[in-house]
């Protein structure tokens, strides 16, 4: 190996290796099963029968909170704009300026929120079918239904651009959206090392040797 480095180094080209993009589905343990429900809503809120009206008001307090939080952060919130698919943009393309606004201010954090309407599990509240000793007596049944996300397009010191989906409807599920050519250039720029890179392909580094390292 090593002769036939020496024969042919100058024609070898630098290869390497990168998770170009991470999916990772994050939930509460605590909030997973019905049982785990009646628990939060009776035991530790004193919230009782669990009802739909119980559930529903739980959803609408974090939208509440999700909206305020964008709102005294200055941090765009909006439902995708229909124009936005008719001229085939993209969502990442659409906050990108945001994202490069907040670089250049070396700045961490969210900044854009989008609203999506999808399919995500969520538990449903129905009476018993036959009279029980307990008349708010409710049975939680695990179900899939269409509500709100939201997308939070987030800045982070160490992975860099990224993107959090939290559904609105308990159980809260997450959905966290990496690119590992994203942490690579932090590497990379937190060790002053120089590179050129073209979305998600580094076209020069200064340090090679480096970037097999970060990878």
């Amino acid at each position: 190996m090593e002769t036939f480095g020496k024969l042919f180094g100058s024609l070898l080209a630098f290869v390497y290796h990168c998770f170009d993009r991470i999916v990772i589905q994050g939930y509460l343990p605590l909030l997973t099963r019905p049982e785990h429900i009646v628990h939060f809503f009776r035991d530790v809120h004193g919230i009782y029968p669990i009802t739909k009206q119980a559930l529903a008001k739980r959803t609408r307090e974090y939208q509440q909170w999700v909206e305020a939080f964008a709102r005294n952060r200055r941090i765009p919130i909006q439902w995708p704009d229909p124009n936005m698919k008719k001229k085939d943009i993209k969502k990442e393309d659409f906050v990108r300026p945001y994202c490069l606004a907040m670089e250049r201010r070396q700045r961490f954090g969210v900044y854009f929120i989008f609203k999506s309407l999808e399919q995500g599990p969520t538990f449903r509240s129905v009476p018993p079918k036959y009279p029980t000793d307990d008349p708010d007596y409710r049975i939680l049944h695990r179900n899939r239904s269409r509500y709100t996300h939201y997308y939070f397009y987030l800045r982070d010191e160490v992975l860099g651009p990224m993107v959090m989906c939290v559904g609105s409807f308990l159980p809260f599920q997450t959905t966290y959206y990496l690119n590992g050519h994203h942490y690579i250039a932090g590497e990379l720029q937190r060790r002053s090392i120089g590179f050129r890179k073209n979305d998600n392909a580094f076209l020069w580094v200064s340090d090679v040797k480096q970037l097999q390292v970060r990878s």
